[in-house]
């Protein structure tokens, strides 16, 4: 408080304690700020909780768009010369052996099926595929042989047959000899596939052979013809 000077009706002078005005105290002005401070956090609070939610629902809307088309990370294989665009595809691990011919270890490790976009495939007479099996061979013989997987058919649960995409397949078959051990994929491609699903068991048949001097040797042609049931 400041003092003043005033004058009495009885002509004395006399010194009084002046008030300040309340804006002008000091402790005004402190909860003042105070008070910005605390609305202006819970301004920014809710705009960041907004931006928070919508940044949720964006997140929400693309996943299910993703799984809408069918699949929430694009795949593509290649067929051919081409690319195919993968809808749904489903691995399995048949962990198949058969050491039935010649001390040849033959397994089958693991199989793909694949629903694609229809493809057209325009080196083989315009051919429409929309599945793909994909077989995984491996193959250890005991001596030199012969071996053409590659070159083999498939015939599937739901009556398809089609002959082996030799383009397509890894080039791992031929001659291969004693001691080696040689692995790769024989792509097959389906005209028909609703859904990866529907293929439930596999026939598979092949060639291999060995050379042999000896006449009566009735074993050195092989023709294998195996089936692979396949499962979750």
């Amino acid at each position: 408080m400041s003092k003043k000077t005033i004058t009495g009706e009885d002509g004395k002078t006399y010194n009084v304690k002046e008030k300040k005005a309340w804006y002008k105290k000091w402790w005004v002005w402190i909860i003042a700020i105070i008070i910005i401070l605390i609305i202006g956090a819970s301004i920014g609070g809710s705009s960041s909780d907004d931006s928070s939610s919508s940044s949720k629902e964006a997140t929400t809307k693309q996943t299910k768009d993703a799984d809408d088309s069918g699949t929430a990370n694009t795949k593509e294989i290649s067929v051919d010369n081409q690319t195919a665009k993968v809808i749904n595809q489903t691995s399995y691990n048949p962990n198949f052996t058969d050491s039935s011919w010649a001390g040849t270890s033959v397994k089958i490790d693991k199989v793909t099926v694949s629903k694609i976009k229809p493809l057209t495939d325009h080196d083989e007479d315009n051919n429409v595929y929309k599945g793909v099996v994909k077989v995984h061979y491996v193959v250890k013989p005991t001596r030199d042989i012969s071996f053409y997987a590659t070159q083999g058919t498939l015939n599937t649960n739901d009556g398809q047959q089609v002959n082996a995409n030799e383009y397509t397949s890894d080039d791992f078959d031929g001659d291969i000899n004693k001691g080696a051990e040689k692995s790769g994929n024989v792509v097959y491609t389906l005209k028909s596939l609703d859904k990866v699903s529907d293929i439930k068991s596999l026939r598979l048949k092949w060639d291999a052979n060995y050379d042999t001097d000896d006449i009566d040797d009735n074993n050195s042609n092989k023709t294998y013809d195996i089936t692979v049931n396949l499962h979750n």
